[in-house]
């Protein structure tokens, strides 16, 4: 086995859809295979163990928290929470990731809350003097053109998810008193964002790398990260075209509100899935074993089961519970 860098914990930053938690995935199922033992925090994951809160009342509480001013009680939780967490990690054997947790988490709750930006600057350098006994490694991905980068994600998560990054970038405290509106404004905010924690990372004293991800080129982007991390690259599962055919059907689930479909279909020479709770629309399945597949950027895995005659029949997910909800169900595929 290669010995990777002296690390036990690797960091994960970028605005959102940058591909933190794709990349996350990534390190997390090489390190697996190297022997490593890891463990990758999504940062939708219920009991986050850097979180302070842990459901949706608790969520509630910390935001009306902020809303009141009280920032300052919140910063020292979660400071507080690092603490705990990075002692935990000095005495264990496991790498841990994490994505989005320094510079996302409570960065991007004091931005928006218009918290004067020497105050954040000290919060994270107060969360680097915690870490450093761990050697953590920061990546941070980023693209030169931040329009470019939200319009992307945007079409990709749909009319809900762009609606929602809108209204929290204008109505926040911060877009009120800069006067954003629309679509522009929710660029000019997150570009705003970036200037704060770029200042940050170029003042971070851990290794580190910056890598521009806007060009898509995920295969250049993963080794330059292995390399890094002086980890050796993982060959992908082989899955022939001819093999996924058998898993692509209709596949039937219940919920609150009676049955409801879930698709599964062959896109590019790969599986994805529409329809399944918890997950974004048209993601793709990257298979890990014969009937075995991961769902690309969240923590959770596929299993398609066999009837007595070889047919695929039914599909498992599992996965952590996040914050608002579960994925854990069993979907019966629809016969022809």
């Amino acid at each position: 086995m290669r010995h990777m860098r002296d690390t036990k914990l690797i960091l994960i930053e970028g605005i959102p859809g940058s591909g933190k938690s794709s990349l996350a995935q990534f390190i997390a199922h090489t390190l697996v295979h190297q022997g490593i033992a890891c463990r990758w925090w999504y940062e939708e994951e219920k009991d986050h163990p850097l979180y302070v809160f842990h459901d949706q009342a608790s969520l509630q509480h910390t935001i009306d928290a902020l809303s009141d001013g009280r920032y300052r009680e919140v910063m020292a939780s979660a400071l507080e929470k690092w603490k705990a967490f990075a002692q935990k990690l000095q005495s264990s054997e496991t790498v841990v990731i994490l994505d989005g947790c320094l510079f996302g988490y409570l960065t991007w709750s004091l931005f928006p809350l218009d918290i004067p930006t020497a105050e954040i600057q000290s919060y994270l350098s107060q969360v680097e003097q915690i870490i450093r006994p761990i050697h953590p490694c920061l990546v941070y991905l980023y693209q030169q053109d931040t329009a470019q980068a939200l319009e992307k994600i945007c079409k990709r998560r749909g009319d809900e998810t762009r609606s929602r990054l809108i209204a929290q970038a204008t109505l926040s405290t911060y877009g009120q008193r800069q006067g954003l509106q629309g679509f522009d404004g929710m660029v000019a905010y997150w570009k705003d964002f970036r200037t704060l924690i770029e200042a940050a990372f170029s003042r971070l004293d851990v290794p580190k790398l910056p890598l521009e991800n806007s060009a898509g080129d995920w295969p250049a982007y993963e080794q330059t990260v292995l390399d890094f991390l002086d980890l050796p690259a993982q060959e992908e599962a082989n899955v022939p075209l001819s093999s996924l055919e058998r898993f692509a059907g209709t596949y039937r689930f219940e919920n609150r509100e009676g049955q409801q479909d879930c698709l599964v279909q062959i896109e590019n020479d790969h599986l994805i899935v529409d329809g399944m709770p918890q997950v974004w629309q048209r993601t793709r399945l990257i298979p890990r074993s014969r009937n075995e597949f991961a769902v690309a950027s969240l923590p959770f895995q596929v299993i398609f089961e066999e009837d007595t005659d070889g047919t695929i029949a039914s599909m498992r997910a599992s996965g952590p519970e996040l914050l608002f909800g579960a994925v854990d169900r069993l979907f019966v595929r629809e016969m022809a």
